[in-house]
């Protein structure tokens, strides 16, 4: 699967305009710091290092990595999805944690190895679902913000200023979860259930998931006062859920006009023969 199809493109235009913010930055305060500038990367470095040794341990610890022997059809999930999403390279550690209610999931990455982190409030509100495909989809979520280079170090280390600059970093943000939901959906093909899974973060109700309406929680997006929830948005690190269910819509509605119109266009090449 090529992820850079299903890259949002909103991506690809607050992207270009960190990495160049960010570039100017960093040559300006090389410029002016010269070699001073190694120390603290150095110590950046170290951080990160004792800060990854410290997470391992409340991992292995106190959460449930998820493998062949343990949880192993979540981990066929996990496997599939990195397969066809970061090819040959190794799957992320895979942890289930409690969340005590929350219903969350996390992709990090530190100087080498991929985390994804589900909370277990999560899987057992999706677990079993239109055979996993609602649970299929968070992982894949997750596991789309490595293929897509979200959780890079050196990229980030480029946008970093860039990403303290009011509206563009939280913008930025917005577009590569709307990045990662897209390159999701296209990996699971299953356009309900992809949806569902978004409602589910809004809703974590395990026993009303089975009565979500899509189209009624869309329609709540008609009832968001209009300044004020452009007020919160720009400040947001993330869309709200009701704007990501509408864009995977449309895309949905878009693919099969798409579809549509090449059969229509097969039948007209035939018949002409």
């Amino acid at each position: 699967m090529k992820v850079k199809l299903s890259r949002h493109p909103r991506e690809h235009i607050y992207r270009t305009i960190c990495m160049v913010i960010g570039a100017l930055i960093w040559a300006s305060i090389i410029y002016f710091a010269k070699y001073y500038l190694l120390i603290p990367l150095v110590i950046i470095g170290i951080i990160l290092w004792l800060t990854e040794k410290f997470f391992q341990a409340i991992l292995f610890g106190n959460s449930v990595l998820v493998t062949t022997k343990q949880y192993a059809t979540l981990n066929k999930i996990v496997e599939s999805e990195s397969k066809k999403l970061l090819g040959s390279k190794k799957p992320p550690l895979t942890f289930v944690v409690n969340s005590q209610g929350g219903t969350n999931a996390l992709a990090i990455k530190f100087l080498s190895k991929k985390y994804v982190i589900l909370y277990s409030s999560l899987v057992d509100l999706l677990w079993g679902e239109m055979k996993n495909d609602s649970l299929r989809m968070i992982v894949a979520h997750e596991i789309a913000h490595h293929a897509a280079g979200h959780t890079n170090f050196w990229l980030n280390l480029l946008t970093g200023p860039a990403m303290f600059i009011p509206y563009l970093g939280p913008a930025y943000s917005r577009s590569r979860e709307l990045t990662a939901d897209r390159i999701a959906a296209d990996s699971v093909r299953n356009p309900k259930a992809s949806m569902q899974a978004l409602i589910a973060l809004a809703s974590g109700s395990e026993d009303l998931y089975r009565q979500t309406n899509v189209q009624a929680f869309i329609e709540q997006e008609k009832r968001v006062p209009f300044l004020f929830g452009f007020l919160l948005e720009i400040v947001a690190t993330h869309p709200r859920i009701t704007r990501r269910v509408i864009a995977l819509m449309e895309r949905n509605s878009r693919s099969s006009s798409n579809r549509n119109l090449s059969k229509k266009s097969g039948k007209k090449k035939v018949i002409r023969r």
